[in-house]
């Protein structure tokens, strides 16, 4: 069965494909940006641009993810999502396993 998180694959693709819901906070003067996962709690992750940020991000629940789906165990997806607060931004990337 599919999760809300987990996209299916066509035939022709067998890796597994998840969504990677990203909430963004821009930096003010010199702080970093923030990043956490509005769909796997603790995936967090600052870097100096959102570039970054998001490579960092989307390495964290690639990691989060593989670790249960290796295991066979399911994956503790935050449910529903955390919502956006004031000024944040959202990313939706899907991650391949």
């Amino acid at each position: 069965m599919l999760g809300s998180n987990h996209l299916p694959a066509s035939s022709s693709d067998p890796v597994p494909v998840f969504g990677c819901h990203v909430l963004l906070t821009k930096p003010v003067a010199d702080e970093l940006w923030n990043a956490r996962c509005a769909n796997a709690a603790g995936v967090t992750a600052d870097a100096a641009t959102e570039r970054e940020v998001l490579h960092k991000i989307v390495s964290r629940f690639k990691f989060f993810v593989h670790e249960h789906h290796v295991r066979g165990e399911p994956i503790p997806w935050t449910t529903p999502p955390l919502a956006a607060k004031p000024g944040e931004l959202e990313r939706f990337i899907p991650v391949h396993l």
